[in-house]
This record gives C-alpha cells, sequence and structure tokens, in this order.
C-alpha cells in the first residue's frame, strides 16, 4: 500500500491531520491541502490515487466540488466526497457529480478505512 497516495482536502487542520495519521498507519502516503489554491498546487506535484475531499472547501464550488476540482486541474484520482450535509439529499441533486462516492463527516474510522480500501485494494 506504500505505493498509493492519497490528498486529504480538508480546511479543518484537526481533521486533515486526524485522518492522515489513521490512513498513514494503514500504510498509505498521505498529503493534505486546505484551499482551493493548495489542491491545484499539490496536484501539479504529484497524482495522487485517491482524493479525499470535503464538500465545504474555500475556493470550491460547494454545490459540485469534485467536478470544480476535476475541471480545475484535470486529474484523473478517484474522488471520495466528505460531506457534514444530509448525504442522501446530495445524492438526489448535483453536489456528487464527478464524484466516485462519498461518506458522511463523521463516519467512524473504520469505515472510512474500509470504504478507501474499496477504492484503493
Amino acid at each position: 500500500m506504500a505505493d498509493k497516495k492519497i490528498l486529504i482536502c480538508d480546511d479543518e487542520p484537526d481533521m486533515a491531520d486526524f485522518l492522515m495519521v489513521a490512513l498513514e498507519a494503514e500504510g498509505y502516503q498521505v498529503e493534505t491541502a486546505a484551499s482551493s489554491d493548495a489542491i491545484v498546487a499539490k496536484l501539479k506535484e504529484s497524482a495522487p490515487d485517491l482524493i479525499l475531499l470535503d464538500m465545504g472547501m474555500p475556493g470550491i464550488n460547494p454545490d459540485t466540488p469534485a467536478m470544480d476540482v476535476r475541471n480545475k486541474t484535470k486529474t484523473k484520482a478517484k474522488i471520495l466526497i466528505m460531506t457534514g450535509r444530509d448525504l442522501e439529499h446530495e445524492k438526489k441533486g448535483k453536489g456528487l457529480s464527478g464524484a466516485d462516492g462519498a461518506l458522511q463527516k463523521g463516519t467512524g474510522m473504520d469505515e472510512l478505512v474500509g470504504k478507501v480500501k474499496e477504492f484503493l485494494p
């Protein structure tokens, strides 16, 4: 798994650090980005296998965050949206357009790691 790279995009430092520590413990290479500009810069430097994207990132369209990141960066990485919003409501709208999956923020770490392993076997 050490060859699998994850970019955590979250503007809450405590959340990003928590996720980074947990995923590094699983053997993933992890970087973080706290803004739209940081996401663009990180994706110019390296190509992660998976992007964990907070739906409320500064500088990212909150209505279609995955599509916004894809349009700004042309990334082919899988994108897993993390949202504090009602996930069922988002599934019915365009909020998850361009994303490969979604998780409710506050989901247990076991569920998060399981979802990541689905995307990065």
